[in-house]
């Protein structure tokens, strides 16, 4: 369970722990008295057990509340099922953000099999699903990326509820497109069915009111993802296997062109010799996709992804002709 959940559960142990004790006489002989003091005593001692020593795998509570739930235990299926999934790709999204590395905005997420969370149990007194990751075969002295990421998105969308106008744009312009987008379909399905969320993690936690989920939701409304296909001429200069960073020098234009090539471009690029020394600071024929991010029809943030290469050489004959 999520160190923070599990801290607010005793928190309120605490507070009816210290009612019942207030409630007896204040003769300290009592056995009752004696009974209530030791077990307060215990309730503050795992609190700050907890406090200092919090999990290093990825925990976290989603509670939700609102239209889409009745009573305690009933919640509709395919509510649920919406935005469990949409939250999950959030979290794929920002643990594919913690290299710094650019991430397409469609297909498959680049270890996105590395950011799966699973349901372990549902939240007790009210209806929620606590999501964790598969335990790691030893404990780890440091957190696993996993949990990084769940706490950094968690963080994230804390931010995007309480920030400015122009502290939006600004946390909006340096995100991933792919994980705007995300954030931006959990507010939309929180706002149609009418529900808020609270979201605990071990180290950070939210809740979002029907104001926050209305205000979340519109605020996205103005944002807009867009993207280009593009083809252009030029010379590669190089494509870096590790980051998967490229530059190509445009024909007609001045500067180098950087961004970032697909998982399956470098792949090839990297175990096809043959066909690096075809491209290789040689002119080619680059298929790019620009990704904008506009809010208010203002541009954000422009992201370039090289999806494929080709070599100019037939091209280049035709011209000697």
């Amino acid at each position: 369970m999520p160190n923070l959940l599990s801290i607010e559960a005793l928190e309120a142990d605490r507070v009816f722990a210290q009612r019942q004790l207030e409630s007896l006489p204040a003769s300290p002989w009592g056995t009752a008295r004696l009974m209530w003091e030791q077990r307060l005593a215990e309730i503050s001692r795992q609190i700050e057990e907890m406090r200092v020593s919090a999990a290093t795998s990825a925990s976290v509570a989603l509670i939700f509340d609102g239209l889409p739930v009745v009573g305690q235990g009933d919640i509709r299926l395919d509510f649920s099922t919406d935005v469990l999934a949409i939250y999950q790709k959030i979290i794929a999204a920002s643990m594919a953000t913690l290299s710094d590395q650019q991430i397409a905005t469609k297909g498959k997420i680049k270890g996105a099999g590395r950011s799966k969370l699973y349901i372990r149990d549902i939240v007790r007194g009210s209806m929620g699903f606590i999501l964790e990751e598969l335990s790691p075969p030893q404990t780890d002295m440091f957190n696993t990326p996993l949990k990084n990421a769940v706490e950094r998105a968690t963080e994230f969308l804390a931010s995007l509820n309480t920030a400015s106008d122009e502290d939006f744009n600004s946390a909006i312009d340096t995100a991933a497109p792919r994980l705007v987008s995300a954030v931006q379909k959990f507010a939309k399905v929180l706002k149609d069915a009418g529900a808020t969320a609270k979201i605990v993690g071990s180290e950070h936690k939210l809740a979002l009111g029907l104001e926050d989920v209305n205000r979340l939701s519109d605020r996205f409304t103005e944002v807009d993802v867009q993207e280009e296909s593009v083809t252009l001429d030029g010379v590669l200069l190089g494509v870096l296997p590790d980051s998967h960073d490229f530059e190509l020098e445009v024909d007609g234009q001045d500067g180098v062109l950087k961004g970032s090539a697909t998982d399956d471009l470098v792949a090839k690029y990297v175990a096809d010799q043959a066909f690096k020394e075809q491209l290789l600071l040689k002119p080619v024929t680059a298929f790019l996709r620009y990704t904008r991010t506009f809010r208010n029809s203002k541009l954000l943030r422009e992201q370039v992804m090289l999806e494929n290469l080709e070599p100019r050489i037939e091209n280049e004959m035709f011209g000697r002709f």
